[in-house]
């Protein structure tokens, strides 16, 4: 097994790191070709023109090929638009492109899984859902894991605090789904290991909740003090924040469970931010 990791961010990272300790070869690419990690990094940014793309020889042996990039501006897949051709020249096993559940749109807290509808109005999810479509249509071994809100070590409510941006919101049943990062490259190396040409898996944790809850579990275990109830109507939200909040919906993730064995490391927010915790403690 060889796995390229196109778009060596945050979720990219944190799956390397696992595939590493599998004893799994692992290269990635970055806009800049550099990563932090002590692993070959290739230089790949479909926004200049022309487009800065990987050596095809390099890219010889590739059996597992991950996606996390995001749309261009335009819409376009990077991917999809620059590296299809090279990509469909390689024996693959498995392809995974990392999308969003917020194809889903808002369904006013009801639950969805893999077979609801895709009724999304946001721009950037209808952008997602057309993608998800390519893919499935490209004739590689396409899976897409659709995501909600990622946090984990360097992204969580302890991070928001120490910045002062510690707002909790109330907006009472407005929920919202997460997922720890480390969960998201469990789920990814099980897919790869029980591969499923088509299939869509939600990757979520089993417990949706209002957002402000996050905060006061970040700021209990500080011992910080509470930081002041703001109610959602009375504050004033930035485009994108709005946008967000102006879905609401639940996640289910029975056939991430049931279909690949996956068992969540933090089946909620409270034992993802104690795991965090303790290892800043460490």
């Amino acid at each position: 097994m060889k796995v390229l990791i196109l778009g060596g961010g945050y979720t990219g990272q944190h799956l390397a790191q696992l595939l590493t300790e599998q004893a799994i070869s692992v290269l990635a690419t970055t806009r800049s070709g550099q990563w932090p990690l002590n692993l070959p990094c290739l230089t790949f940014d479909a926004s200049t023109t022309p487009p800065l793309l990987p050596d095809p020889e390099i890219l010889a042996g590739v059996t597992h090929v991950l996606s996390t990039i995001p749309p261009l501006s335009d819409g376009r897949d990077p991917v999809l638009a620059t590296l299809l051709p090279t990509l469909q020249q390689i024996p693959l096993q498995w392809c995974g492109y990392l999308s969003t559940t917020g194809v889903y749109g808002d369904t006013q807290g009801a639950w969805v899984d893999e077979e609801s509808p895709l009724q999304s109005t946001n721009r950037r999810s209808q952008q997602r859902i057309a993608i998800e479509a390519q893919w499935q249509a490209s004739g590689l071994p396409a899976h897409i894991f659709r995501l909600p809100g990622i946090y984990g070590p360097g992204r969580s409510s302890f991070d928001r605090l120490r910045r002062g941006d510690n707002q909790r919101l109330l907006k009472p049943g407005h929920v919202f789904c997460r997922i720890h990062v480390n969960d998201i490259a469990a789920a990814l190396w099980a897919s790869m290991q029980h591969p499923n040409p088509g299939r869509i898996y939600n990757v979520s944790d089993d417990c949706p909740c209002e957002p402000a809850l996050l905060i006061e579990e970040a700021a209990r275990l500080m011992g910080l003090e509470l930081p002041p109830a703001q109610p959602f109507d009375a504050v004033e939200l930035s485009p994108m924040a709005a946008s967000f909040w102006s879905e609401c919906r639940r996640v289910r993730n029975d056939r991430l469970k049931q279909e690949l064995g996956v068992q969540l490391r933090y089946p909620s927010y409270r034992e993802g931010l104690a795991a965090i915790w303790t290892a800043e403690q460490s």
